[in-house]
């Protein structure tokens, strides 16, 4: 997918996020790694529903813009990096506050129970990672912990945080963490689950 084929499709990923109700006013960001310690990244104060393509910045490795521009990066660009540095396999982050995630993040609890196979496939194990005010180094330090091993993360009284080898499979991943929160939501009005035993769930990860 070339260059300005990518910077669309930010920008559409960012309109889906806003319809879905999973982003409010200008809550949310995107990135994707360009390569040679580029980024391209969503600026701050503007509504992801009303993206436009001359609106993203590049930013390097330390977030500085490498071009002048009226916008100013995301102030949560510093987790996104952290994200790029900690897995060199991740070439898009998404950051949204989708209403069941975040539910369970503002109580402190992850998603961690294997109750639906799918979620167990394609996201594993969601845990929540401690509080860090959001725009400060303390996000990212409290988030950082869990990139390694996660491929989505719950961030406390705050959001959910998916990453993927490129920007759209790190948006399917909110979708699914969405999708996976409003259910575990309906199986405790349920009065609980049954999760997979250990053996299920291994053979649905392929090992």
């Amino acid at each position: 997918m070339d260059y300005e084929t990518q910077r669309r499709l930010m920008c559409e990923l960012g309109r889906r996020l806003w319809e879905r109700g999973w982003v409010a006013a200008n809550d949310g960001n995107f990135s994707r790694r360009l390569g040679e310690g580029l980024f391209l990244v969503t600026p701050a104060g503007v509504s992801k529903g009303f993206l436009t393509t001359d609106m993203l910045l590049v930013v390097d490795s330390q977030g500085r813009m490498t071009e002048p521009s009226s916008y100013r990066p995301s102030s949560e660009t510093p987790l996104h990096l952290a994200c790029y540095r900690v897995r060199p396999d991740v070439g898009g982050v998404c950051h949204a506050h989708p209403p069941a995630a975040t539910a369970f993040a503002c109580a402190h609890m992850g998603l961690e129970e294997p109750l639906l196979g799918e979620a167990v496939m394609s996201l594993g194990p969601v845990p929540c990672a401690p509080y860090g005010r959001t725009g400060t180094a303390e996000l990212p330090a409290a988030a950082a912990p869990l990139m390694a091993d996660h491929d989505a993360i719950l961030l406390a009284n705050h959001g959910a945080l998916t990453m993927g080898p490129d920007l759209e499979r790190a948006y399917w991943r909110m979708e699914t963490l969405e999708h996976t929160a409003q259910i575990h939501l309906n199986v405790r009005l349920l009065g609980g689950g049954v999760p997979l035993t250990q053996e299920q769930a291994a053979a649905l990860r392929g090992g």
